[in-house]
């Protein structure tokens, strides 16, 4: 394997001298072997020059390879120790020599690496030590056969000894280096976990600074997602350019790295020579994105498992234990601050969400709602009110169809107050009184700097009402670009709010209303027909208000009650007569209509005698005024009046169905009018 090539006994303790002044000062292993093999081509024959290290974390030998003088390529290996010849010299403490490589049997994967790649013939290897400390081994190998003699052997036995010195201060140099090097990066990693919360400022500082120490093109942080049982990417940094989307969705852990990571607590590492072994496509994929090998180890805080942290590479450079085990100790102190930042991230959302729903809630008491108020008693009222009933504890999505100010939202109120739901939010969308280019951003909310104007994180109406009731009035008004998002926020109860990739998961009942007609909208390809079917799941009618004339002087006495009250007002008596009017007029505008004539007529009105104020309402009822009209209304017309009433009251006189309510009277002054007309006192 080496041959003398005419030197003096001088002239090669002269390059053992040299030896020692040229690798003084070198930096690194490829620079002492360079050097080596700078001092020893003067007296020594070789074609590769061979410095093979014990690697205690992995117990393996990692050989640095050097050819000869004029072609410097350096190369490297990586072996188990009971397959490596360099092992048996590092374990026996003895010069091993192979005369013929071809003819050697006991390390075969080393002899045809070494064959196939070096064409290597003879090799000659000394144990590599310097005191007690035995580094590894040191030897020379040539692609001719040959035979050393016992003085070579010396002399190769005699280099080693003063290139071990060498080497030893080089490892202990890197190590101080590397430990420096680690507690830095652990000093800046605590740094950066106190003082960053938002998730991606937080990761991308911590690769950063693990990148110092582990190499590694991308670095990957998962999160178990209980309900889906998916990992759910959490953060994402490359510290090259390119990005691969496929990392930023979730996956099912099952046959891959992370599925092995969650289920035994500790670090696994993977190459793409390890597909049979995981055999899920999220992993196949994985490796023809060009991923070489993965490092992933657990993410754990109070005896919990919240997902992992993976270290990717696109290059085939083993994992030393020793960067693992360092891995390892530093997600510990991720996982502390990613439960931190998950806290502060949903509290700063129900911070925001309590913000929104005061003022939403706010809003709702200054437009003054009457939250389970529906008030009827005639047999449409009652249709309605038996469907809602029905529904109600069924969680199903309904439809409400109705003309505009039948009360589609006091029925949807109902629905949403009779239901399982009732301590949750009853949140409100008008789809016709958002602008189409914000209704996206106010049902789904946006992250910040999304778009123009942008300038904070915002929950949308779909988060606010999880697990409450979410109230899409005027349906049939949504833009055609936005109802595919809709339908599967229906359909999955999952969304993504605008300019944000993380699906977020709600828990919300549906309810929707429209005065139009959604059906011919559909034939008409102005509404989709999936999402059409989708809400169509319980339609329910509310009636226009001339279909409830038996239910007009409940209300009309219900807002009377109601304004008379607000304003200070004292008004006792609605006349009969224009209890007829009202109940005779058609009401194009429903119940919104008459709410809104009674709300002026309270105004108006200066006695305790409610005066309508809506003159062609009581000329439309008679020719002449409503006061000569009640004039010369008889006694016996309004004591049978008060009759017919008492009897469809079943004699009842008070309450919201006696026949008070049902003449629009009060009760005392119903009472009186009784004793005037001489009605029996059963009727009391």
């Amino acid at each position: 394997m080496i041959e003398a090539v005419g030197a003096s006994s001088g002239e090669i303790y002269g390059a053992v001298l040299a030896l020692s002044r040229s690798i003084a000062g070198r930096t690194d292993l490829d620079a002492l072997l360079t050097g080596v093999a700078e001092s020893l081509g003067r007296v020594v024959s070789f074609d590769h020059l061979g410095l093979i290290l014990h690697d205690p974390t992995e117990n393996v030998m990692r050989g640095h390879i050097l050819n000869a003088p004029g072609n410097p390529a350096i190369a490297s290996l990586r072996m188990p120790v009971d397959e490596d010849p360099a092992g048996w010299v590092w374990q026996n403490q003895e010069p091993l020599i192979i005369l013929r490589l071809d003819s050697e049997t006991r390390w075969p994967q080393f002899v045809v690496r070494a064959r196939r790649e070096f064409g290597i013939n003879t090799l000659i290897l000394v144990p590599l030590t310097a005191g007690e400390s035995r580094l590894g081994a040191f030897g020379f190998s040539s692609v001719t056969p040959l035979d050393p003699s016992p003085a070579e052997i010396a002399f190769l036995e005699r280099v080693a000894s003063e290139f071990a010195v060498a080497v030893e201060a080089f490892l202990a140099k890197q190590t101080v280096v590397r430990e420096r090097d680690r507690l830095r990066t652990v000093f800046d990693i605590s740094n950066a976990l106190v003082s960053k919360l938002v998730p991606d400022e937080l990761f991308s500082a911590i690769s950063d600074q693990l990148s110092r120490v582990i190499r590694h093109d991308y670095a990957l942080l998962t999160l178990c997602n209980e309900k889906t049982g998916n990992q759910d990417p959490y953060a994402l940094h490359s510290t090259c350019s390119q990005l691969f989307e496929e990392f930023k969705v979730p996956f099912d852990p099952e046959d891959t790295p992370a599925g092995e990571v969650l289920a035994t607590g500790k670090p696994v590492v993977a190459y793409d020579s390890d597909m049979d072994r995981y055999p899920s496509p999220v992993f196949r994929r994985f490796v023809t994105l060009g991923c070489k090998s993965i490092c992933s180890v657990p993410l754990i805080s109070r005896e919990r498992a919240l997902g992992t942290l993976a270290l990717v590479r696109t290059t085939d450079d083993p994992w030393p234990a020793a960067d693992v085990q360092f891995l390892a100790q530093v997600a510990c102190q991720i996982a502390i601050a990613v439960e931190n930042s998950l806290t502060y991230g949903e509290l700063a959302e129900m911070k925001e969400r309590l913000a929104t729903e005061k003022l939403y809630l706010e809003d709702e008491i200054r437009l003054d709602h009457n939250i389970g108020n529906m008030v009827g008693e005639g047999p449409a009222f009652q249709s309605v009110l038996k469907s809602v009933q029905i529904v109600a504890p069924t969680d199903s999505t309904v439809l409400i169809l109705g003309e505009t100010g039948t009360g589609k939202e006091l029925v949807a109120r109902a629905i949403h107050e009779l239901s399982s739901r009732k301590k949750g939010s009853f949140i409100k969308v008008n789809c016709a009184a958002i602008p189409s280019s914000l209704l996206e951003s106010e049902l789904f909310g946006h992250e910040k700097g999304s778009f123009t104007g942008a300038f904070a994180q915002k929950i949308g109406r779909f988060e606010l009402a999880h697990q409450g009731t979410l109230f899409l009035d005027e349906i049939g008004e949504m833009p055609l670009e936005l109802q595919p998002k809709l339908l599967r926020a229906i359909q999955d109860q999952e969304f993504e709010r605008v300019g944000g990739n993380r699906t977020i998961r709600t828990d919300v009942r549906f309810v929707a209303a429209t005065n139009r007609d959604l059906k011919a909208m559909v034939d008409e390809a102005r509404f989709r027909a999936d999402l059409y079917y989708r809400l169509h799941v319980f339609p329910l009618h509310v009636p226009p208000l001339r279909e409830r004339r038996d239910d007009i002087p409940l209300l009309t006495r219900y807002f009377v009650q109601k304004y008379a009250h607000r304003l200070g007002r004292n008004i006792d008596t609605i006349p009969t007569s224009a209890l007829e009017a009202l109940t005779r007029y058609d009401w194009p505008g429903n119940i919104r209509e008459l709410q809104n004539l009674i709300e002026r007529s309270v105004i108006l009105t200066g006695g305790s005698t409610l005066h309508v104020a809506m003159p062609e309402l009581m000329e439309k009822s008679s020719p002449a005024s409503l006061h000569s009209r009640v004039s010369r209304t008889s006694h016996h017309a309004e004591r049978e009046r008060i009759i017919k009433a008492l009897e469809e009251a079943k004699g009842q006189v008070g309450g919201p169905t006696g026949a008070a309510a049902r003449l629009g009277l009060k009760r005392t002054t119903l009472q009186s009018r009784m004793r005037k007309y001489g009605i029996a006192r059963q009727y009391r």
